[in-house]
């Protein structure tokens, strides 16, 4: 039987994968399909199938061919070039979605250290932001052997001197300052904070007239990450409905819950992580005061001051001026409202004026949704009132 059109393929590729196992045979016949079809045609055929599932199904077998190799060298090698960059991404992502044998790690590493400058950086940032917890940090960290991890990382380097950028890494804790959860009683419990998802955006935008590439801005809790990643995946599914830029999640182990001590140390090592990672850019982290956030801002900035740009730091415990000023002068810089963190950012330069007025806007538009104590909406009004004076004073140049 002939099969002349990609939709006719990629029907036969399902058709032949259907079910709990794929045969040898049928294995063989999916191979001679996505072989004889032509290049330009090849990407159509793929994104018709649940490429996660097709690298499942066909296999290297003992007594038989090693199907699964075939595969990849088709795809990654022979092949390569047919693929958009969200393609290559989609593979090498089917290629650590589940068990990451030796041979998917080479495979991966190889394609990412053959690609240089922005090709390279595409599709890095592409393996990022891939909606679940199998994005990069979960990629070099958790599945690569060492030596691999080393290599990788040694090209991320070089990389970051080949093609730097301006782009901003966004790292941003969630309890207290995403949501209301447990230090702020200025708020209901659970209230996503007005103006934050504004300031999200316009700081994965960044301070050029022409906004930077996307996928900037990772989560950084320390919730538990559980087996595979089930407390990210769910973090990732409550973030999803905010309306939020492409986004990772790094999380952490269930040690890390017991101290304030524990929780900053996974804290830093997420934030050392993400500096390896992504060495050509510069990295804001926005954090709360009730969990060490202000001492994890701090001791980043004082061990890479020109990567770390500096920390963002919501005051839900009621900071005092002299700890205010002990933490500005290592980096950590503290508001009341999401308007006050837009004149921070206007202040260091990481967003525009016009930027900070839209997050100002916003802050106030959404708190004016909030349902409030008479005593909690004339605080929360006071201080919003502060914040946008001081955006207009920064705005003005005064």
């Amino acid at each position: 039987m002939t099969f002349s059109t990609a939709a006719e393929r990629t029907a036969r590729i399902v058709e032949l994968t259907d079910g709990w196992r794929t045969d040898p045979e049928a294995e063989g016949e999916v191979l001679a399909l996505l072989r004889e079809t032509p290049a330009e045609e090849l990407e159509a055929v793929l994104a018709g199938l649940d490429v996660d599932k097709l690298v499942g199904d066909i296999d290297d077998h003992r007594w038989g061919p090693d199907n699964r190799t075939a595969l990849l060298d088709l795809l990654l090698g022979e092949r390569i070039d047919s693929f958009s960059p969200d393609m290559l991404a989609t593979i090498l992502r089917a290629l650590h979605s589940g068990p990451t044998p030796r041979s998917h790690q080479e495979a991966i590493v190889e394609v990412l250290t053959s690609r240089t400058g922005v090709h390279f950086h595409d599709l890095k940032y592409r393996l990022n932001s891939t909606g679940d917890h199998h994005d990069l940090e979960h990629l070099v960290f958790e599945d690569l052997d060492e030596d691999l991890r080393e290599r990788l990382l040694a090209h991320f380097a070089e990389q970051a001197t080949v093609d730097p950028t301006s782009d901003l890494r966004v790292l941003c804790d969630i309890d207290d300052t995403l949501k209301c959860a447990i230090h702020d009683d200025r708020y209901p419990r659970g209230t996503v904070y007005p103006g934050i998802v504004a300031l999200l955006h316009v700081l994965d935008d960044g301070a050029a007239a022409k906004p930077n590439r996307a996928g900037d801005l990772t989560f950084v809790t320390a919730r538990p990450g559980g087996p595979s990643g089930v407390v990210e995946q769910y973090t990732l599914g409550g973030l999803s409905e905010l309306g939020l830029p492409p986004h990772a999640v790094l999380g952490g182990s269930i040690l890390n819950l017991h101290t304030k001590a524990r929780i900053a140390e996974r804290k830093l090592q997420n934030m050392e992580r993400d500096r390896l990672l992504f060495p050509e850019c510069r990295m804001v982290f926005i954090g709360d005061s009730g969990q060490a956030d202000g001492q994890v801002g701090a001791e980043m900035h004082t061990r890479d001051p020109e990567h770390i740009v500096g920390t963002l730091l919501h005051n839900v415990t009621d900071v005092d001026g002299s700890q205010i000023e002990e933490y500005a002068a290592s980096g950590v810089h503290v508001f009341d409202t999401y308007a006050g963190a837009a004149a921070h950012a206007l202040r260091l330069g990481l967003i525009r004026a016009d930027q900070a007025r839209e997050v100002a806007e916003a802050t106030r538009a959404e708190l004016a949704r909030v349902e409030l104590s008479p005593e909690q909406r004339e605080r929360l009004e006071r201080e919003l009132a502060e914040d946008v004076a001081r955006i207009d004073e920064l705005a003005s140049g005064a």
